[in-house]
C-alpha cells in the first residue's frame, strides 16, 4: 500500500465518523469525537510492549499531571504503518500538540509531513526522523553511548583484542544506527578487535535469545571475547546462551540501564551497561512541547545524559527502569 494511502484512508476515515459525531476507535480504545478532544497533547510510541516505551509513557504522562495537561499517549505495536495512522487519528482529534517517538526514522516522515500541513507542531523524542519539520529533538546522543561501549570494550580485552558479536536493534531506527557508527568509530582505531558477526535482534528479548542460539553453534567456545548488544533486553539472553554453551570468558555489554542489567552487572553476568533514562526522556519531551505551546523558544535539541554503569560505579546510580 502507498504512503498515500496510509495516511489517506485512516484520515477520512476519522473525519466522516467525527462528523457523524461517532466515537473513533483505536488501538488504545475509542477516544472522544473530534472537537471535544481539543486541548490535549498526543504522542505515539514504538510499542508498550517494551518496558523502555512503558517507562516512557509513565515519564510523559506523569509530567502532563504535574503541569496540569492532558495528554493521549498511543501504541505504534511496532508498525510504521500503525503508528502513521495513529499520528493521523490525533491530528483529527484535534490534538495542539504531538510527540512522537518513530519506529524507524525515514519510515515515519509521513507523519511529520502530515503535522506540519495541519500547523501542528511535532517533537521527535529518543529517535531522530529524517524528514519535515519537528520543533526540537529530546533524547540521548546515541553515537556517544557506542563510543562509551567501544571504549569499555577496548578496556576490557586490552591489548590482545579478538573477535567479538554485534547485536543491533531495529534496523534503519536512529538509535540502532548512530550506536552502530559510535562504536565503528572506536574500533577503527583498534583493529585488534573484529567484528566476527553482527545482527539485528530489534531491541526484543527473544529475538536475542534465537540469535545468539544460531551464533553459538556458529562459533567454538574461546573463540568469541565479547558481545556487544545495543540493549539490556538483547544482552541478558546473549549472556543467558553463552554461558549454558560454556562461553564463560565472554564480556557482555549491554545498552539502556534497565533493574535487571544493573543485578546482572552486579553478579558477573554482564560486564557492564549504558543508562539513559526514558522517563527523563519523556518528561523533558512533554516539558519542551509545554513550553512551545506557551509561545516560548525552545532549543532545538535537547540532549539527556549517557552514562557507563561498570562494578566500579553501580551503586552510584539507579537504574532507568
Amino acid at each position: 500500500m502507498s504512503t498515500l494511502k496510509l495516511l489517506a484512508a485512516p484520515a477520512l476515515l476519522a473525519l466522516f465518523l467525527s462528523g457523524c459525531g461517532v466515537e473513533v476507535a483505536t488501538d488504545s480504545g475509542p477516544s472522544k469525537p473530534a472537537g471535544k478532544g481539543s486541548g490535549k497533547i498526543g504522542a505515539v510510541l514504538p510499542m508498550f510492549s517494551h518496558p523502555f516505551f512503558t517507562a516512557m509513557r509513565e515519564g510523559m504522562e506523569a509530567k502532563a499531571k504535574e503541569l496540569g495537561l492532558e495528554i493521549d499517549v498511543r501504541d505504534g505495536q511496532d508498525d510504521d504503518a500503525k503508528q502513521i495512522g495513529q499520528v493521523e487519528t490525533l491530528l483529527n482529534l484535534g490534538c495542539k500538540a504531538i510527540i512522537l517517538c518513530p519506529r524507524d526514522e525515514d519510515a515515519l516522515i509521513p507523519a511529520v509531513e502530515a503535522a506540519n500541513r495541519a500547523g501542528t507542531p511535532i517533537l521527535a523524542v529518543n529517535r531522530r526522523i529524517n524528514g519535515g519539520e519537528v520543533v526540537s529533538y529530546v533524547g540521548a546522543d546515541d553515537a556517544e553511548g557506542g563510543v562509551l561501549q567501544g571504549e569499555e570494550l577496548v578496556r576490557l580485552l586490552g591489548p590482545k583484542g579478538g573477535k567479538i558479536i554485534y547485536l543491533e536493534g531495529t534496523e534503519g531506527s536512529s538509535p540502532q544506527r548512530n550506536r552502530s557508527e559510535g562504536l565503528t568509530a572506536v574500533l577503527q582505531k583498534h583493529p585488534e578487535i573484529e567484528v566476527a558477526d553482527r545482527r539485528f535482534a530489534g531491541f526484543q528479548e527473544d529475538k536475542a535469545k534465537g540469535v545468539m542460539t544460531d551464533l553459538v553453534r556458529r562459533f567454538k567456545p574461546g573463540e568469541i571475547r565479547a558481545v556487544v548488544a545495543q540493549s539490556d533486553e538483547m544482552a541478558l539472553p546473549a549472556a543467558e546462551v553463552s554461558q549454558a554453551e560454556g562461553w564463560k570468558d565472554v564480556a557482555v555489554l549491554g545498552f539502556d540501564g534497565a533493574k535487571t542489567a544493573f543485578d546482572a552487572v552486579r553478579d558477573g553476568r554482564l560486564a557492564c551497561t549504558i543508562l539513559q533514562d526514558p522517563r527523563e526522556q519523556g518528561a523533558k519531551a512533554v516539558e519542551v512541547m509545554a513550553a512551545k505551546l506557551k509561545g516560548e523558544s525552545v532549543d532545538r535539541e535537547v540532549v539527556t545524559p549517557l552514562r557507563l554503569i561498570n562494578k566500579a560505579n553501580i551503586d552510584q546510580h539507579k537504574p532507568a527502569y
